[in-house]
């Protein structure tokens, strides 16, 4: 019997789909999962659901697993991430030798992924983090594959992944090489990140439209639908005007009875950790964590709102006058929250020099993922017209576009906050572009508050050395009330 090119660790979903789209392409896949408690037939059941006549070795045990594939042995394992990885990783080693490949395709931490590639290059086996993004549809027929490993382990298997994943608006596979250890997992880290941030968006657009405007899902629907073409195009987008056109038994719409609470996985949780940690900026996918958490909160929501008298969303915005600048908004917004990520992915990778590409990073998102948009499109434009960019905001495409688009965004915002409809994202969005357009923040004063109460110390600007001095601040404002004053305001200005 001949050997497998490949072989899957764990028959779930993404398992089986990933499992179906390799061997479709011409791999021999083995396949096994760990036989725990109310698993023991997934092997023998994906057997005679799916793999019927095709080109599958399952396997009865991890030992036998092992001896079904080729070497360099090639292991994608596909469990939950965390402790479920490193119990896997414990499992085959015993039976793997040198220069063997175990590829991890799930949402494993990044640092996770750094800490078992150091650990398992002690036995001279080569581990590689992949991010696969596409849900259950896009392993099946075609992921986003964001791999970071050693050249020679990537080697040895993109002539298997390649052919398996999306493709790029012009043509090519959304799988290329990120950069070495743990940096794979990161880009999918901060894109499910931006997925956060982008999914909350769209929520507050729906928002807007229902309660500011009193529109109807099917209007809705319609209205994403257009959004669908053009510049705006995107799967969020168009996954959402299907969503709206779904309706119950009594003919209301299906969105209406599903509750309000939302979930997460917490992917979108550590980007922000990271964020937070590392001193950087992502306001808008930090925005969006707190808007799910808070969305979970639905008794003391339901209390407040009648408890507290104000502005509410009445249906009374003209959606003529509305959408028009509500496109505007949500173009902006979104060009807002993948410039915070692609900072923040070109500063860590500078820092840990993974040497991460952002003109791959955003080809690699423009099919299978779920933020595949065209807006990528003006993404890689804007790098390839500015390789040496340290933020997307500096690029012309970028300071054009924003031009053109800050008049519906700030009035969307305005409109938005005066009729009582929350817009979380739209509007730290808004307000981050802000900040990083300002050459002077208050942030001095933020400086003096933080020497006068704790000795913080403070550095003058106008001072090359750079050197931090503390101000006695009680001794000098006790001085200065002591000096002549009465020149410091135009009086006759006052009196006006």
């Amino acid at each position: 019997m001949s050997k497998s090119s490949l072989g899957i660790y764990g028959l779930g979903v993404m398992g089986r789909n990933l499992a179906l789209n390799f061997e479709k392409f011409g791999q021999q896949v083995s396949v096994f999962n760990k036989k725990t408690e109310g698993e023991e037939s997934v092997v023998n059941d994906f057997m005679s659901e799916f793999g019927r006549d095709k080109n599958f070795l399952p396997a009865e045990s991890a030992k036998m697993f092992v001896t079904t594939l080729t070497k360099p042995r090639k292991i994608l394992i596909l469990v939950k991430a965390g402790e479920a990885v490193d119990s896997v990783i414990d499992e085959l080693t015993p039976f793997l030798d040198k220069d063997d490949i175990l590829i991890d395709g799930g949402n494993s931490h990044f640092e996770d992924t750094e800490r078992r590639v150091k650990e398992l290059r002690t036995k001279k086996i080569q581990f590689v983090g992949l991010g696969i993004s596409g849900g259950a549809d896009g392993a099946r027929n075609g992921p986003s594959l964001m791999p970071g490993s050693t050249k020679k382990a990537w080697g040895k298997l993109e002539d298997i992944f390649k052919p398996i994943a999306a493709t790029t608006f012009s043509g090519d596979p959304c799988c290329e090489l990120l950069g070495p250890g743990g940096s794979g997992h990161f880009v999918k880290m901060i894109h499910n990140g931006i997925e956060y941030a982008e999914m909350q968006l769209i929520a507050e657009a729906y928002q807007i439209m229902r309660y500011g405007c009193g529109m109807n899902a099917y209007q809705i629907s319609e209205q994403f639908r257009k959004w669908s073409d053009g510049p705006m195009g995107s799967f969020l987008n168009e996954i959402t005007a299907d969503i709206l056109t779904l309706t119950d038994d009594d003919g209301n719409p299906l969105v209406d009875r599903i509750d309000d609470s939302a979930g997460q996985k917490g992917t979108g949780k550590w980007a922000s950790m990271y964020a937070l940690e590392s001193g950087m900026p992502l306001t808008t996918t930090t925005q969006a964590v707190f808007s799910r958490f808070t969305s979970n909160f639905g008794d003391i929501r339901r209390n407040t709102s009648y408890s507290v008298d104000g502005p509410g969303a009445s249906g009374q915005l003209d959606s003529a006058t509305v959408i028009p600048l509500l496109s505007e908004a949500i173009l902006a917004s979104r060009m807002m929250i993948h410039a915070e990520a692609f900072f923040l992915i070109t500063q860590t990778s500078e820092q840990r020099k993974w040497n991460i590409d952002p003109v791959a990073v955003a080809r690699i998102w423009q099919g299978g993922c779920i933020i595949r948009s065209e807006l990528l499109r003006n993404i890689v434009a804007a790098y390839e017209q500015g390789s040496n960019l340290t933020s997307l905001l500096q690029s012309p495409i970028y300071a054009n576009r924003f031009r053109k688009l800050q008049s519906g965004w700030r009035k969307t915002a305005s409109l938005a906050i005066s009729s009582g409809i929350p817009v979380p994202v739209l509007t730290s969005a808004l307000a981050q572009y802000d900040t990083l357009r300002s050459p002077k923040l208050p942030s001095n004063l933020i400086q003096a508050q933080r020497d006068y109460f704790g000795a913080h110390g403070i550095k003058f600007a106008d001072d090359s050395t750079g050197e931090v001095q503390h101000l006695q601040w009680k001794e000098a404002v006790a001085s200065e009330s002591e000096k002549d004053t009465s020149g410091f305001f135009d009086e006759t200005e006052m009196d006006e």
